[in-house]
């Protein structure tokens, strides 16, 4: 896949723009994410798997969400993690990564 431009000339990955959107669309994801994350924190986890934390949504939800497919694609992991480690930069690391284009 190519990178489509933006105005100002900077690559934006379509990966990116997908997530972009569907995080927009249904914004319980992120919370639900948050909540299970720092569930895990305050039990004393100073590691956790982005696996387990979106695990966890599928399993205790029914949520309807925009995508007809899936209710979180795998391919979101990645930038629900960094988005974790963006705003809340006290538990950065939390989430181990590799590279991937959520970096991009």
């Amino acid at each position: 896949m190519k990178p489509q431009q933006l105005e100002l000339g900077v690559a934006k990955h379509p990966l990116r723009e997908k997530f972009d959107r569907y995080n927009e669309q249904n914004p319980e994801i992120w919370e639900m994410f948050k909540r299970f994350a720092f569930e895990a924190i305050r039990n004393g986890h100073k590691a956790l798997s982005v696996c387990l934390v979106v695990e966890r949504i599928r399993w205790e939800t029914t949520i309807s969400t925009s995508d007809p497919d899936f209710k979180i694609s795998n391919t979101f992991k990645p930038f629900y993690a960094r988005k974790f480690h963006q705003e809340y930069p006290m538990y950065g690391g939390i989430f181990r990564t590799k590279p991937s284009v959520a970096d991009l």
